[in-house]
């Protein structure tokens, strides 16, 4: 109980950064298949426990990005999408790039979300009538997993149908290719 009480108590203190333009980021090259895999290696008992499987499919792509705070906000992601699933379901998870950005998108087998809660969705605390289910939380993790990501230069959509499930996909600019480089010019080729 009380190491849910100091996760919860980091992300409001998040919250508040966030919203004051505060948070503080560390903008890198992150390699996004091995952050990925950190997050669902760590979420395996949770989803093994809940009889949902978890899947990873992606390419071999870099992203500037703060490293913890991307890994925040796929935990925070993959997280929703396993507790709010069925038995049996199903969460995936995939990166691709995508010009100058990458795409990674979290897709889950849950029940949905309905149209008219849609626009609630990044309302802090807003639980989206689920505050007498048998779920925990306090309505955080997709407004915190937004803020995160904006803050990395990123942007946020999520689809969802009733009965089918949700995705949320995110996009982070791509590290930038490396320049190709040629040895000194040895002059003229001779016979």
């Amino acid at each position: 109980m009380g190491h849910h009480i100091l996760v919860v108590d980091d992300d409001v203190l998040d919250m508040a950064r966030i919203e004051a333009g505060a948070l503080p980021v560390d903008i890198e090259d992150v390699e996004v298949t091995t952050v990925t895999a950190e997050v669902i290696d760590m979420l395996q008992p949770l989803a093994a426990e809940r009889q949902v499987s978890l899947d990873l499919a992606t390419s071999a792509v870099t992203v500037r990005a703060d490293r913890r705070r991307l890994r925040q906000a796929l935990i925070n992601l993959v997280t929703n999408g396993v507790r709010y699933n069925q038995s049996l379901g199903s969460v995936h998870v995939s990166a691709l790039r995508e010009g100058p950005r990458v795409v990674i998108t979290v897709r889950d087998s849950g029940r949905g979300i309905p149209p008219e809660r849609l626009q609630r969705l990044f309302v802090p605390f807003d639980r989206l009538d689920a505050e007498d289910g048998p779920e925990p939380g306090v309505g955080l993790g997709l407004v915190l997993a937004r803020g995160l990501i904006e803050a990395m230069d990123g942007q946020v959509e999520v689809a969802s149908l009733v009965g089918e499930g949700t995705s949320v996909r995110f996009s982070l600019p791509a590290d930038e290719p490396s320049p190709l480089t040629f040895p000194h010019d040895p002059g003229p080729i001779t016979d």
